[in-house]
């Protein structure tokens, strides 16, 4: 078998509707180092890999018809032609940015918490400088030894659209912990109910939000109390009133977290409402969200 043959079964084998640089050279060195497909020594195959080949053989892939640049993203992203469909916005955002991943109310709807999928999609990546510093790592434990052959890669940027969806696209230092759904990254359950009470806003509003805690987070204390255990004294305290308050859940870690209430018209439940005169005695918790 001809290495580009290889390269083209090796395309359709992965099954994703989109591939960036970054992963193209990954996939191009793992064919190049086994030296043969499904059991058959490769043909012309290149004394070394490196950067100038893996831009010669994209070129040929794309003037074959296998590739061809995405018209979404642009630069160093490329469909694959010889796999069907585009790509939802989830799925080709989560392989363009190797570090991102869907989160906030999105991430409830993939968790099949809520009935809707919200608008706009909201992606959770990292910042910058610590973006750079992952992707440098990765390619260090993947190449260790092969500096030439590691690609320069750069970020590509998810811009208001993609795949005709409307994207919000949050930069965080603290990534939520994820799994993975196919070729999607969500932030995991009990992350994503954590982030509902960090970021209300984000996932349907307060109202919304404690209609959900009340409804579901009944089947799911061991891993929320563990999840909320990282998460910030207010948080603790929001988190607290819901158990005890609502749902009538008392554990050994909301009778802790009471040593967190305090009070102050900044302690409310819904962050982005003003404070209302109506509030929890044990949690000193403005109540200003019905749910």
């Amino acid at each position: 078998m001809l290495f580009t043959s290889a390269i083209e079964a090796s395309l359709q084998t992965r099954g994703a509707p989109v591939i960036t640089t970054l992963d193209l050279h990954l996939l191009t060195q793992g064919v190049f180092t086994e030296g043969q497909w499904n059991g058959q020594p490769l043909q012309r195959l290149p004394r070394e890999w490196d950067q100038r080949r893996l831009s010669a053989i994209i070129s040929r892939l794309i003037a074959r018809g296998v590739l061809t640049t995405d018209a979404d993203a642009g630069y160093g992203t490329y469909r694959v032609l010889n796999v069907e469909g585009a790509g939802s916005a989830e799925e080709v955002a989560c392989l363009l940015d190797p570090f991102c991943y869907i989160s906030y109310g999105s991430a409830l709807y993939l968790h099949r918490l809520v009935g809707m999928r919200p608008a706009p999609l909201h992606i959770s990546t990292l910042t910058g400088s610590q973006w750079r510093a992952r992707l440098s790592a990765r390619l260090m434990e993947l190449s260790p030894n092969k500096e030439g052959m590691r690609p320069r890669y750069p970020r590509i940027g998810l811009g208001e659209k993609l795949r005709r969806r409307t994207l919000a696209v949050h930069e965080t230092q603290s990534p939520a912990p994820t799994v993975e759904i196919g070729w999607l990254r969500v932030s995991s359950l009990a992350a994503t109910f954590v982030d509902t009470l960090t970021e209300p806003g984000r996932c349907g509003g307060m109202d919304k939000v404690l209609r959900l805690w009340v409804r579901h987070a009944g089947a799911h204390v061991p891993e929320l109390v563990a999840a909320l255990e990282g998460a910030s004294k207010i948080v603790k305290v929001r988190a607290g009133y819901i158990f005890t308050e609502r749902l009538g859940i008392e554990t050994p870690e909301t009778s802790a977290w009471q040593a967190f209430a305090q009070r102050g018209g900044s302690r409310r439940l819904d962050p982005e409402r003003p404070y209302a005169p109506v509030f929890s005695e044990r949690w000193m918790l403005s109540l200003n969200a019905k749910g």
